[in-house]
């Protein structure tokens, strides 16, 4: 098979990742007054709707990475865009019932887990040393792409709290689902290598658990993935009192994601290039701890808005950096499993963060920055992430 495959394998599986994202924050966007109007429930109610699926998240990444290094990356994205694809038609068939559509919604959730647990065992397959970075950069801007278009497409199609207007949407993401799952069954393929012939036993996991290094890397995804979570939740609470209007605020959103964007391709080609990752780790954190240091005290939407770009570019551009860095210590055939356990020490992370980032608010203290105790312990943590960075170590097979 030809080398170049490699492309298509990595575009048929950045596909069905951005469809992931798309139905997950489906309705983000369009809460109030719109999907609350139209339902006539709360707006926590709603809330539901994308919150359920970190949580569901948590109990099936183990078992997706399982499956990934027992069967493959194939089986698990084939496994997982199934699920998602099946379910997000069926929310059609909710109609004018919230808690069916909340049902449908969050069983889609399911297949997620299994499409996010793939993306280093596919790149080790697949792309020679070199490319291993820039491949995981791009596996991950399908994340976003999906993001993006789940935020900014869904008001688009669904611009006031119209049911039919609403109906049209679900339908055109259910079929935008299922052209995703078709297109990867059919054209995703395994290259298999002699590591992969084995399953997991325990002793092999238990053994992954303790490595030091793996748990170093498993404080980063819980406190980087945790707190830009965090961050995009609660960036129009935090901008509106300090008299940044609510649509400029979601631009400042939009700043951070297209910084990541373009950080995704640029940092990992560079970490290719000079093949080291720890220096990228200690730069990410350090420019990201400045930037948002300016976030968490300018009033100035200019300025918020270049540091939002700064703190995209090089905080999103950590994660292919170090989902790259995982395979490397524990080698090509536990990389599923390895994998999945980093997104689910990060989507604990994100569970933990947003609330914290909530409770922490003091608009009575702070009426016009009640979020500045929130971004304090957010910036915090990135300190605290950038001196655990200090102390990895340069790619090494768990011992």
């Amino acid at each position: 098979m030809s080398s170049s495959y490699r492309w298509v394998v990595l575009g048929c599986y950045m596909v069905v990742a951005a469809v992931s994202q798309l139905l997950w924050l489906n309705f983000a966007s369009i809460t109030t007054p719109i999907v609350t109007d139209i339902f006539g429930v709360s707006e926590q109610l709603v809330g539901l709707l994308s919150a359920t699926w970190p949580l569901i998240f948590i109990p099936f990444s183990v078992p997706a990475g399982l499956l990934t290094d027992a069967r493959g990356f194939k089986a698990a994205v084939t496994l997982g865009a199934s699920v998602m694809a099946f379910f997000s038609v069926l929310r059609i068939l909710a109609g004018r019932d919230f808690f069916l559509l909340l049902a449908f919604q969050s069983a889609a959730g399911v297949g997620q887990p299994f499409v996010y647990a793939v993306i280093s065992k596919l790149v080790t397959q697949w792309f020679p040393q070199g490319e291993r970075g820039l491949a995981t950069g791009l596996a991950t801007i399908g994340q976003f792409a999906g993001l993006i278009a789940a935020l900014v497409v869904t008001p688009l199609l669904v611009p006031t709290a119209n049911f039919v207007e609403f109906q049209r949407m679900l339908a055109l993401y259910g079929a935008v689902a299922v052209a995703g799952a078709v297109l990867f069954v059919l054209l995703a393929k395994e290259r298999p290598s002699p590591e992969e012939e084995e399953s997991v036993d325990l002793a092999e996991l238990r053994k992954l658990l303790g490595s030091r290094s793996f748990l170093k890397l498993g404080a980063l995804f819980f406190i980087g993935v945790g707190f830009f979570t965090g961050l995009l939740t609660w960036i129009e609470s935090a901008l509106v009192p300090r008299g940044i209007p609510v649509t400029e605020s979601g631009t400042v959103a939009a700043a951070i994601l297209v910084g990541g964007i373009v950080g995704s391709v640029v940092i990992p080609s560079l970490s290719d290039k000079v093949r080291r990752r720890k220096p990228f780790f200690l730069i990410n954190f350090g420019v990201s701890a400045v930037a948002l240091t300016v976030i968490s005290l300018s009033y100035s939407l200019p300025v918020l808005l270049a540091s939002s770009l700064v703190l995209g570019f090089f905080l999103i551009s950590s994660l292919p950096i170090g989902l790259d860095y995982s395979s490397q210590i524990v080698g090509e055939r536990l990389t599923g499993t390895a994998q999945s356990v980093m997104w689910l020490l990060a989507q604990v992370g994100a569970v933990v963060l947003i609330v914290a980032m909530g409770a922490l608010a003091n608009p009575s203290l702070f009426p016009k920055n009640p979020f500045l105790p929130s971004l304090v312990m957010v910036t915090l943590l990135d300190v605290s992430a950038l001196g655990i960075s200090f102390t990895l170590s340069e790619v090494g097979r768990v011992n």
